[in-house]
């Protein structure tokens, strides 16, 4: 499969990358061709110098989500227990996308607005008000991530998810026989924290090596991104080639 040769530029968001690359391949935004999209994006953030821990976060989450999708569309389908239909891996993306666009339309006419206003009216700020606020700041996500980058994270993911390729067995992951195993993040998030108030702090291959099939190490990595979003755990990295230590966070 090729692999769109993108230019490098700007974009606000994991979502409007998405929208650039299926407005450049003219894909239908109702019946998007997963595999060829999670390449192409792959593709860009892999290319990207992304310094900024937190768009790196964004873009990330993304990807995993995108190899989420692409897992499920290899397994039986889920049927909606309602109405007996196949439920769709791609259903919420697609609403995310098209929820995206619509408020990025009225977002560019309230700028066009601001633009050909006539006048701008603003008050000057309070500088004694704001001396007087005392704000309590939250740790960042870099001093989550104790010696190490969201980058070298992703890379242990991605070495997992090798690995449990190269031992799936090729002939018999052909047939129709095979069982659905559904993982929740929600689960996985209330799993990995119990595993840290026993054991105060654990080994994230081996939270990862205890995944039974590539979705379920998908799920077990959005996760562990979600926990150092809500500052609920702290990865450290003593050196360079040292595990990656999962302990409690603030």
């Amino acid at each position: 499969m090729s692999i769109l040769q993108i230019k490098l530029e700007e974009f606000e968001g994991p979502l409007d990358l998405l929208l650039k690359l299926i407005d450049k391949n003219k894909i239908d935004i109702y019946d998007i061709p997963i595999s060829k999209l999670t390449d192409d994006y792959l593709y860009y953030i892999k290319h990207k110098n992304i310094i900024d821990m937190e768009e790196m976060s964004q873009f990330i989450i993304m990807a995993t989500t995108l190899l989420e999708i692409k897992s499920k569309l290899l397994l039986p389908k889920e049927k909606d227990e309602q109405t007996n239909e196949d439920i769709d891996p791609r259903e919420e993306l697609v609403k995310k996308l098209i929820e995206y666009k619509k408020y990025k339309m009225i977002a560019e006419k309230l700028y066009n607005i601001e633009v050909f206003a006539d006048k701008v009216i603003f008050k000057e700020a309070d500088i004694k008000a704001i001396d007087s606020i005392k704000i309590k700041t939250k740790p960042t996500a870099e001093e989550m991530l104790e010696g190490i980058t969201l980058k070298s994270l992703y890379n242990v993911f991605e070495e997992v998810l090798k690995r449990k390729e190269l031992k799936t067995d090729k002939i018999r992951s052909k047939f129709k026989s095979v069982t659905k195993a559904l993982y929740n993040i929600n689960d996985k998030i209330s799993y990995i924290k119990d595993l840290i108030i026993l054991n105060e702090k654990i080994s994230l291959n081996k939270i990862f090596e205890e995944s039974s099939s590539r979705v379920e190490v998908v799920v077990t990595f959005l996760a562990v991104l979600e926990l150092i979003k809500t500052r609920d755990i702290k990865v450290v990295q003593q050196g360079i080639f040292d595990e990656i230590i999962i302990m409690q966070g603030e």
